[in-house]
């Protein structure tokens, strides 16, 4: 047996240890890497009684709905939405450090409220948290996992491995570029409002599109609190961004100035490197 065939067989008995073989296992999903390969591990465990669950709000762009849409049905699990109400919070607006916390608490209610038919309320959650995820003090969302008692799998593999057993699964976006909701893209203090993060949405595809990037390219268009945008690219593209281009449809849609530097995740977060997660 090959070393990621040992790795993924470990991690389908982590999660029939730690799942439900009378209730329902669901997955808090995305369609991104980490989320996809916990569904179909789930799904390969427990295949009648998995159910993969996409919460939807302003942030979930139309593009993250479409993929999550085919990644699941190339796994085979039912996906179900639920709708979450964090742009109804005002500290979630106010976007100063505790916005994921809100959203994830969110999310974790909705995926028990929409599945209160099973029996026994027997519900165990999961999610993509990986080793990284975990070593990062801005991710204060995983505050609220805990609070749920939110299953993470995937906490023992970093992100290469992840990709390596995304791939020996047969995962079509195994090589794809992380998918964050579209409210991580705003500066912290920048509130988080339908208005920003459609801005954000419809400028990204614009540059997608304008510049013929895929999947596997990283790009973000940063709202920085000055109302300006920071275009970020993976680093190997950065000279192909012409600002000459990206400025005359960014200023169009609102932002006041329009700069580049190269992608780094989580770059828009360092206020909150002391929070509590």
């Amino acid at each position: 047996m090959s070393e990621l065939a040992t790795l993924y067989r470990s991690l389908l008995l982590d999660i029939e240890h730690g799942g439900s073989a009378s209730g329902m296992n669901a997955v808090a999903f995305s369609g991104g890497l980490d989320s996809s390969l916990v569904a179909k591990a789930v799904f390969d465990v427990f295949a009648a009684r998995s159910s993969a669950i996409m919460a939807l709000s302003p942030s979930v762009g139309r593009s993250m709905r479409e993929q999550a849409e085919r990644i699941a049905a190339h796994i085979g699990i039912p996906l179900r939405f639920v709708f979450t109400d964090e742009f109804q919070n005002p500290e979630y607006i106010a976007n100063e450090g505790m916005s994921c916390y809100v959203c994830k608490n969110s999310i974790y209610h909705a995926m028990k409220a929409v599945m209160d038919d099973v029996e026994g309320n027997d519900i165990r959650v999961f999610n993509g948290s990986n080793k990284d995820d975990l070593a990062d003090p801005t991710r204060v969302g995983l505050r609220a996992a805990r609070e749920h008692q939110v299953l993470s799998p995937l906490s023992r593999f970093d992100k290469e491995r992840i990709r390596e057993l995304a791939r020996f699964v047969g995962l079509p976006n195994w090589d794809a570029a992380a998918s964050p909701c579209l409210r991580s893209r705003l500066h912290i203090g920048v509130p988080a409002t339908e208005q920003h993060v459609h801005r954000i949405e419809v400028a990204e595809e614009l540059l997608r599109s304008l510049f013929r990037l895929d999947a596997r390219c990283n790009i973000r268009v940063r709202h920085m609190p000055d109302d300006s945008a920071m275009v970020e690219i993976d680093e190997a593209r950065l000279a192909e961004l012409d600002l000459a281009l990206c400025r005359p449809p960014l200023l169009a849609l609102g932002f006041a100035a329009v700069a580049k530097r190269a992608f780094r995740s989580g770059s828009v977060s360092a206020a909150t490197r002391n929070s509590d997660v």
